[in-house]
């Protein structure tokens, strides 16, 4: 399968949830979503900037082997974000530190020019400069898919919306495909898959009613963060095995369902056992 380079942050997340000790874990788009697709067969390699606190990443026996190579070294403190959810599992706040990820949109716009052969999935968030990165990958013709975060989706679905139409794939929540539908229509690209929470999630294809894929119950819930990033992950790599959308949309659920009942990766890590 063709490679996917996932242009997003790696951050370390504080975690607030009403009735839970708050949490201090790895996170960013970039990761949950590379680490799912790794998981699902796809090579796959993050290009993130981060800073040395977080430079044993790719020694971190939680995570799948993943090609590390695109990862950037950079003198600030990685990312970081501190966010609250409600009751229902909703963002209401986040504070963020942007840190060494200042630096990727220069990055990325290096790995573009530097890897045409490649597909790409852009995780579109601040800081990253969006325009020009979906400009670069338009120009060159290279394969993507990209997906959003609500906080930044007003924002950011405005920004990228000259360039949807050349997407593979979209991925939202239900309030983005509100704005989405605002900005370029209800199916501005080839696939547009839009989640809600614990509800069903569902394909939109041009002229082609799919079935709604309801999420599996699960009985505790221990992370919320990284669930519809584990989602597209999964969903990328069996699209690009050629699976229909329906069939990677089940798969991508159901992962996505068990990633929320997966303890959280905390941070720091546990030294790796020796061999």
């Amino acid at each position: 399968m063709q490679r996917t380079i996932v242009i997003g942050n790696i951050s370390l997340d504080n975690i607030h949830r009403p009735g839970h000790l708050p949490v201090h874990q790895l996170g960013g788009a970039a990761l949950h979503l590379a680490v799912a697709a790794a998981r699902a067969g796809l090579p796959v390699a993050p290009a993130s900037v981060v800073g040395d606190d977080l430079a044993s990443l790719p020694d971190d026996p939680r995570l799948p082997a993943l090609d590390w190579s695109l990862l950037h070294p950079a003198p600030e403190p990685s990312a970081a974000f501190t966010i609250r959810y409600d009751d229902a599992g909703t963002v209401t706040a986040v504070d963020t530190a942007y840190g060494a990820a200042g630096h990727l949109t220069a990055h990325a716009l290096q790995v573009i020019d530097r890897h045409p052969e490649a597909a790409f999935h852009i995780s579109c968030r601040h800081p990253l400069d969006v325009p020009a990165v979906l400009a670069a990958l338009t120009e060159r013709g290279c394969p993507f898919s990209l997906d959003f975060h609500l906080p930044s989706a007003p924002q950011l679905i405005r920004a990228a919306a000259p360039w949807l139409r050349h997407a593979a794939t979209i991925f939202v929540n239900a309030e983005e495909h509100a704005l989405l539908t605002h900005h370029a229509g209800p199916c501005p690209c080839p696939e547009t898959v839009v989640t809600d929470g614990p509800r069903p999630a569902r394909v939109v294809l041009p002229g082609c009613a799919q079935r709604p894929i309801t999420p599996p119950a699960v009985p505790t819930v221990r992370q919320i963060t990284g669930a519809g990033d584990t989602l597209a992950g999964t969903y990328l790599a069996h699209r690009a095995r050629h699976l229909p959308p329906a069939a990677a949309l089940d798969r991508a659920v159901q992962a996505a369902s068990q990633h929320t009942a997966h303890v959280p990766l905390t941070f720091p890590a546990p030294p790796r056992a020796p061999s």
